[in-house]
């Protein structure tokens, strides 16, 4: 752990899966109530499950509130509720099991752990200097093993992703959204992020890019990275935008050049980050005009890499996410304002 697990905190262990028969599933474990960085220690699991057809099954287990999660001393020994996410002899070990939905996985990385620079994005100057930590132990894995949903079982193998976030004080006191996506397309790996800083810090974009093939990095300098928006409207849900098209562009020469495009097809986990604290918070969020949300998504993302004159062009399905802590409805990204497509 790289938190105190309390109030004015935060942490999560994220693992997502995309398994052969289409099944998608996201497994996540949390110090806290979900996102309530204010709130009290509350170890928080959630496992959302969509099946090829779009169905999907939300399940969480949690903890005694206001009992921080026990530290451990290993590289990664997580344990809400029986619940575990385990480093294991080079590999991740995922367990969940609430009585009607099981889930038993084994994390094989191809390809060694990952992070932006030194992993920290630093907010402020001096004593007001606040921090934001993230690195990808696991960029890419394949992974196997089995679930269970009402005493049905099915195996499933696939291509996996985790990740680890922390920090000490509320995310909204730092950045005002972000597009985070990953996804496995064919042999290339891609991590592309876009967080954008709050107000106070000029709404400042911070990008992420990495891409490799078969296991090794390609390119992952996030500081020339060229990031574009397509088809921006007002989601329904949200009541703010959404981009419909996400373009990264990283031009190393005339001859070098990757592109990632992703390309949104359906939303499979809206959420409004209210939802998680207590109706009196709530009221006084409302109050303000806040208005926290989650959305993620998938759709196609396509690579296309321009290297010694040639070009290698693949689609995938892919998962992202927008969350957005701000209240604003438009995107205003280092002094511009980005409007509604027409």
């Amino acid at each position: 752990m790289r938190s105190p697990g309390g109030k004015g905190s935060f942490e999560w262990w994220y693992t997502d899966a995309n398994y052969d028969d289409g099944t998608t599933v996201v497994a996540i474990w949390f110090t806290k109530n979900y996102f309530d960085v204010e709130g009290p220690a509350w170890p928080t699991v959630d496992i959302e499950i969509t099946e090829k057809d779009g169905t999907r099954i939300n399940h969480r287990m949690q903890g005694p509130k206001g009992v921080p999660l026990k530290k451990s001393g290993a590289a990664c020994d997580v344990n809400i509720e029986g619940n575990t996410i385990r480093y294991v002899d080079g590999t991740y070990q995922l367990h969940y099991d609430d009585g009607s939905i099981q889930y038993d996985v084994t994390m094989t990385p191809t390809m060694p752990m990952w992070r932006p620079d030194c992993g920290i994005w630093l907010f402020g100057e001096g004593s007001r200097e606040i921090e934001y930590g993230w690195f990808v132990p696991c960029p890419t894995a394949r992974i196997e093993g089995r679930l269970v949903v009402n005493g049905v079982e099915r195996k499933l193998t696939g291509k996996g992703y985790h990740d680890h976030n922390w920090g000490y004080t509320g995310i909204q006191n730092m950045l005002n959204h972000w597009y985070w996506g990953r996804a496995q397309v064919g042999d290339y790996t891609v991590i592309a992020v876009q967080n954008v800083a709050e107000k106070k810090y000029g709404y400042k974009s911070l990008p992420v890019f990495m891409i490799a093939k078969d296991g090794k990095i390609l390119n992952d300098d996030s500081s020339s990275v060229k990031i574009e928006r397509f088809e921006t409207h007002i989601n329904s849900f949200t009541k703010k935008f959404m981009d419909d098209v996400l373009v990264y562009t990283q031009t190393v020469s005339p001859d070098e050049e990757y592109v990632v495009k992703f390309v949104r097809k359906r939303d499979i986990m809206p959420r409004s980050l209210l939802e998680v604290v207590s109706p009196a918070k709530r009221f006084l969020a409302k109050l303000v005009r806040m208005n926290p949300t989650y959305m993620r998504v998938m759709g196609d993302v396509t690579v296309t890499v321009k290297r010694n004159g040639k070009t290698d062009t693949v689609t995938r399905e892919g998962l992202w996410e927008q969350y957005f802590m701000g209240s604003n409805k438009l995107a205003t990204i280092e002094g511009v304002t980005y409007p509604l497509s027409d």
